[in-house]
């Protein structure tokens, strides 16, 4: 296959969140060049905005910081006999000692004026030392950091979660028209209860956004502890039906005889498991978007300024207000505090309630196991066809555990 074909299969699993399943082909994007770019992307926002901030003169520090980026950049490549500009693609010793050493050295030489701390003078020269110390132990973390994300698959399934939450929007009108009666009834009284605002609306920015992720935190334990049967999503008994999956990807060349069982590592299972959990919560949080519009527009209509003041016991803080001749309506934190909150406990209930209660989620968008069992299938032509080693195509495919079984011949 051309290279403009193993692009789109690449972009494939990609653009679905399934960049685990490319690992054991010649197709998947290489985890060195994937962390390599990352690891550069942070250390030129490091070197650019971080690193200034440590010295008494920034705009100087600045232009050094971009000298030692592009030297940094240009070196590197001249030592491994590359394009002076080519983008990074592996991470050695050197892109290492770089990342972590290099901030921490232009901060030292950096010109520091002498500050007093609670009476205590410190020399420009022991600030530098300690700056330094301090943007090390930064770009320690940053480093641990980039790596997690580089080799999770987490940064590939942004483009996908973007798309997700568009088109369950668009295919959940009706079905969020049925489904937000249901929630309405569980939580409608709650938006008319003073205790519920005065916990609400009068906590910290901290304690309110604990309060949330609490909950969200909770649906993902509660989703990521479901059932998700991989053996048998990754099994194909009939004949043509890998062939079928796949009809229409760029995956269609291939050909796999049936019985077989998709190889799946402990890496990819749990990326498979990360895409459901994500899946399942963005409709939940499409449902939550729909209970905060309605709670907005209801309390805007029906609880102005003075009833939030009776209820919160404190001023409260207007956004949008507005009179007529009958009414005065006002828009006002509080109200978006409150909002949030049902919001967030809606999706909660949701996504708890609907893993059981089909009726909940009928309607909605939720194909996440039919589209496991197609990147199944695709791994398994992807295997046969771009083998990570020349003439090992057939060895990848497991077969159903049966001792009498013989090996899958390779395509023609």
């Amino acid at each position: 296959m051309s290279g403009v074909e193993i692009r789109e299969v690449e972009r494939w699993f990609l653009r679905r969140g399934f960049s685990a399943l490319l690992d054991g082909t010649s197709v998947r994007r290489r985890r060195a060049a994937r962390l390599a770019r990352a690891m550069a992307t942070v250390f030129v926002l490091v070197m650019l905005f971080d690193v200034p901030t440590y010295a008494s003169n920034p705009w100087l520090s600045v232009g050094i910081s971009v000298v030692v980026v592009l030297a940094s950049w240009v070196l590197g490549n001249l030592l491994r006999r590359r394009p002076v500009f080519a983008l990074p693609d592996r991470v050695t010793w050197l892109e290492r000692t770089v990342f972590l050493l290099m901030p921490s050295l232009v901060v030292l030489v950096m010109p520091h004026e002498t500050i007093v701390v609670d009476d205590l003078e410190l020399p420009g020269g022991v600030l530098a030392v300690i700056s330094a110390a301090m943007l090390f132990v930064v770009q320690l973390v940053l480093f641990g950091f980039v790596n997690l994300l580089a080799y999770s698959g987490l940064i590939a399934l942004g483009p996908w979660l973007w798309r997700r939450v568009v088109s369950s929007f668009l295919a959940g009108g009706t079905a969020i028209g049925r489904t937000l009666p249901m929630l309405l009834g569980v939580v409608g009284f709650l938006f008319f209860t003073g205790e519920l605002w005065q916990a609400f609306a009068r906590l910290s920015s901290l304690a309110y956004l604990l309060a949330l992720l609490l909950f969200v935190g909770l649906s993902w334990l509660f989703l990521h502890t479901r059932a998700l049967d991989l053996v048998e999503l990754a099994r194909f008994e009939q004949p043509g039906e890998v062939e079928a999956l796949v009809e229409g990807t760029p995956l269609t060349h291939g050909r796999i005889d049936t019985p077989v069982t998709c190889p799946l590592t402990l890496e990819q299972e749990k990326n498979l498991r990360l895409v459901m959990v994500i899946s399942k919560l963005t409709i939940a949080t499409v449902v939550g978007l729909a209970v905060f519009l309605f709670f907005v527009v209801l309390g805007l209509i029906t609880v102005d300024a003075e009833v939030v003041e009776s209820w919160t016991q404190a001023p409260p803080q207007v956004l949008l207000g507005w009179s007529s001749e009958w009414h005065s309506y006002a828009l006002t934190v509080q109200h978006l505090r409150v909002c949030g909150f049902l919001a967030v406990f809606s999706g909660f209930y949701f996504a708890v309630v609907s893993a059981t209660d089909p009726v909940l989620r009928a309607g909605l968008r939720d194909d996440v196991e039919d589209d496991i069992r197609q990147a199944c299938a695709a791994r398994l032509i992807a295997l046969q066809l771009f083998p990570e080693q020349p003439g090992n195509a057939v060895r990848t495919v497991v077969r159903d555990k049966d001792p009498d079984l013989e090996p899958v011949p390779p395509a023609e």
